[in-house]
């Protein structure tokens, strides 16, 4: 399913599936594609997580939002979770419980 392409700035835009998860880095944030491709932007996270949630995005840890569609495993206790490509991640411990009903309804 492709959805409309999202306008990350000026001149870039990319398609929200084929984003696999939104870094951190001080006021720059990293845009990991699942082509391996990385993409740095001056634009905080958290303007991205808002214009990201509607498409199941989760924001995991205070630098880390991730794609819902590319979680392959979580450990029993949601603690930590590791994608498709192999990358393994830790939840926050107050987000464990939004996460796992996020996880919830994306497998219902």
């Amino acid at each position: 399913m492709k959805t409309i392409p999202l306008r990350i700035d000026r001149k870039q835009s990319v398609y929200p599936n084929e984003v696999l998860l939104l870094k951190a880095n001080i006021n720059y944030t990293e845009i990991h594609l699942k082509c391996g491709r990385k993409i740095m932007l001056a634009k905080t996270l958290k303007e991205f997580y808002k214009e990201f949630e509607k498409f199941g995005f989760f924001r995991v840890n205070r630098s880390v939002v991730i794609n819902m569609n590319f979680v392959a495993k979580t450990d029993e206790h949601f603690q930590s979770l590791r994608l498709k490509n192999k990358l393994q991640l830790t939840v926050s411990r107050r987000r464990r419980d939004d996460f796992k009903a996020s996880l919830g309804r994306l497998n219902v």
